[in-house]
């Protein structure tokens, strides 16, 4: 990570957005990622579908119908609400650890994504280092490569339709659409 205090504008070829982090943003990049990758459809399911196993060992264990059948309602329902709650903890510990700065500034450029913050670090992600992007109703999401993680730009930083879609041109050049 580059810590350095270097400020500069955005080059020819860059677009320089600033945000503040919001609640809802974490959510829905987390969502977004669930749909999108096979990790996380593989955990979606096995949150939905691991809380019918008691129910299927009941019905063939011999169980009456009825304990069968209050298995076969009440812990899926656990496990759905299980699989919310995951979520959205995971959505809130994310957007904690976002809302520590109030502002972020990110330039777009033909190599990466900087991010710099107010008290003068900066962190940089690479094209390289990214599997693809996506594009929901409010964000720009990166997916990482190495361990699946969730990079967002809220569209809200960009403040007219051009820079939108230049933000979507730069993306679509150097990462492919997920």
């Amino acid at each position: 990570m580059d810590t350095t205090d270097d400020v500069r504008g955005a080059g020819p070829g860059e677009v320089e957005v600033y945000y503040s982090p919001r609640p809802g943003d974490a959510r829905e990049a987390l969502r977004w990622r669930i749909r999108k990758t096979l990790r996380g459809r593989i955990r979606l399911l096995l949150w939905l579908a691991l809380p019918l196993v008691p129910a299927a060992l009941g019905a063939a264990r011999g169980i009456p119908e009825e304990q069968t059948a209050v298995l076969a309602v009440l812990v899926p329902a656990v496990g759905w609400y299980g699989a919310y709650l995951s979520l959205d903890w995971q959505a809130h510990r994310m957007y904690r650890r976002a809302a520590r700065y109030p502002e972020y500034r990110c330039t777009l450029s033909g190599t990466g994504v900087v991010t710099r913050l107010p008290d003068g670090t900066s962190g940089e992600v690479l094209w390289d280092w990214c599997a693809g992007f996506g594009e929901t109703r409010n964000l720009f999401v990166l997916l990482v490569k190495e361990n699946g993680a969730v990079l967002w730009l809220p569209k809200r930083a960009a403040l007219t339709d051009a820079e939108l879609d230049r933000v979507r041109e730069i993306h679509a050049r150097n990462l492919r659409r997920l």
